[in-house]
């Protein structure tokens, strides 16, 4: 491998790295508010593609896929040079995953792929001249997609994501059975540049049914949208027919990118499973916080207390002080409603539910609030020292009048002065009762409406604001996913 092909690929295991890591990020974030079966799945298939990393991405897999009898097993044989994949001679059919590898390094991929070791072959282990073209090579010859045996379909829906070049090779009498485009073909147009088609036993086709046969399949691939896929007329007794197909078995293992391509592929279908599962937004919950400490301070009374303490700051005679009050049912039932509606606004079903499930019940927001701010002390404004400078206001008043009526001179400066002294003092002292009323109004407020704010932070904001922030990581990690 030259420095340059060596940049790129490791270009490409960082490139895979990043969204390897990325979609850990999401499945971590979110995994607790996704489809369990979606999300165990993803986890499977990122553990297998960083196996597969692991294993090597300068290795180029290849894989001969098709139904029973379309002759994949010779054709292995045919490109292989050995005779090693299984022919059938009355019933044509491959039971296991054959493999001829030309690397030495082709166990630890051979081994994630499920390859049985007794159906492995070095390719230079065998007396054949090697091909340094195929020198990174792994060739496998895929069960028959459309066996009786559920399993072998199985085995072939498993190993084709993780392929980084398919041949799929048809027969001339079963190349339009519409098992193999609807259930196949079509699913793999995502993987269009990584596919090869080729009809095979063309040399049984008489004449100018040879065109005429390719044409239509060549009209049929189109139709599945697979238009720029090679489409080849092969025969694997016709050792010249076969030389396209190593041409492009030459060309995918000269292409440094292809086994990264193969990762980045089946990462884009995960991170699309996964985004099923997340919505386009999350709410803002600000306007309905406003809104919910509002209502709530209101139904609390807060705003009635903190008048009836305002009030005694104004008046001499006594004041009868308000109480704080539990807020209506009807109220809180309200506002929760109101809360879950606005944030579960846009979010999928399992992300709404786990909403729900992080909120308290009505009554339990209810009586937490009442608590929160019955704690808070009503104060008390005294009176004592204003009452007592009325009274001495009246006993001066008095002592001026009898002071007039008794002509005492004497008494009447020292009533005046003192009545005088007595209005300026009471007058201060009323107006530093009020100041002090209308500051204990305003704190009892503040101190009250801070319990409620707390109470919707506590039970409402924190444990929603989890839920969204989660939905959000797991968002932008999958939006970005999908831009890379």
């Amino acid at each position: 491998m030259s420095s340059h092909e060596g940049k790129m690929t490791r270009r490409g295991a960082r490139r895979v790295v990043g969204r390897l890591e990325n979609l850990r990020e999401a499945i971590e974030a979110g995994g607790a508010y996704m489809d369990p079966f979606v999300v165990a799945r993803a986890r499977e298939e990122l553990r297998a593609a960083q196996e597969r990393m692991n294993a090597g991405l300068g290795l180029t897999v290849a894989a001969l896929a098709g139904g029973t009898g379309s002759g994949k097993s010779s054709l292995f044989n045919a490109l292989s040079g050995l005779n090693f994949a299984e022919v059938g001679e009355l019933r044509p059919t491959t039971r296991e995953v054959s493999a001829c590898a030309w690397s030495d390094e082709a166990d630890q991929i051979l081994d994630l792929l499920g390859v049985n070791p007794s159906r492995r072959i070095r390719h230079s282990s065998i007396l054949t001249p090697e091909d340094g073209a195929f020198e990174s090579l792994i060739l496998l010859d895929l069960p028959d997609h459309d066996s009786v045996e559920q399993s072998h379909s199985v085995v072939v829906s498993a190993i084709l994501p993780k392929v980084d070049l398919l041949l799929w090779v048809l027969d001339p009498q079963k190349y339009a059975d519409h098992l193999i485009h609807s259930s196949y073909l079509e699913a793999m147009t995502a993987r269009a540049d990584h596919m090869v088609v080729l009809l095979n036993q063309i040399d049984r086709v008489p004449g100018v049914g040879k065109d005429e046969l390719l044409a239509d399949a060549r009209r049929l691939l189109d139709a599945d949208g697979l238009e720029g896929v090679p489409l080849y007329g092969i025969s694997a007794l016709d050792k010249t027919s076969l030389e396209p197909v190593r041409e492009e078995l030459a060309r995918a293992v000269s292409s440094t990118n292809s086994a990264t391509a193969t990762a980045i592929a089946e990462l884009d279908a995960i991170r699309a499973r996964l985004a099923t599962g997340v919505g386009m937004r999350e709410a803002d919950m600000e306007p309905l916080v406003v809104q919910a400490c509002t209502d709530l301070v209101e139904a609390s009374a807060i705003p009635a207390v903190a008048d009836s303490v305002r009030e005694a700051g104004k008046k001499l005679t006594a004041v009868v002080y308000a109480k704080p009050e539990l807020p209506a049912q009807t109220l809180v039932t309200a506002t929760c409603d109101s809360w879950v509606s606005r944030a579960c606004t846009d979010l999928p079903p399992l992300w709404r539910q786990g909403v729900n499930e992080v909120l308290p019940e009505r009554e339990t927001l209810r009586r937490e609030v009442g608590e929160r701010v019955r704690a808070v002390e009503v104060p008390r404004v005294a009176r004592g020292f204003v009452l007592g400078v009325g009274v001495l206001c009246i006993a001066t008043l008095v002592l001026l009048i009898v002071g007039f009526l008794m002509s005492h001179s004497s008494l009447r400066i020292w009533a005046g002065v003192g009545f005088l002294v007595s209005l300026v003092v009471g007058a201060r002292a009323i107006r530093a009762r009020r100041i002090r009323g209308e500051a204990a109004a305003q704190a009892y407020r503040a101190q009250a409406e801070a319990a409620v704010v707390g109470t919707i932070e506590d039970l409402l904001v924190k444990p929603t604001a989890e839920i969204l922030e989660k939905h959000a990581r797991t968002r932008r990690v999958l939006v970005r996913e999908s831009e890379a």
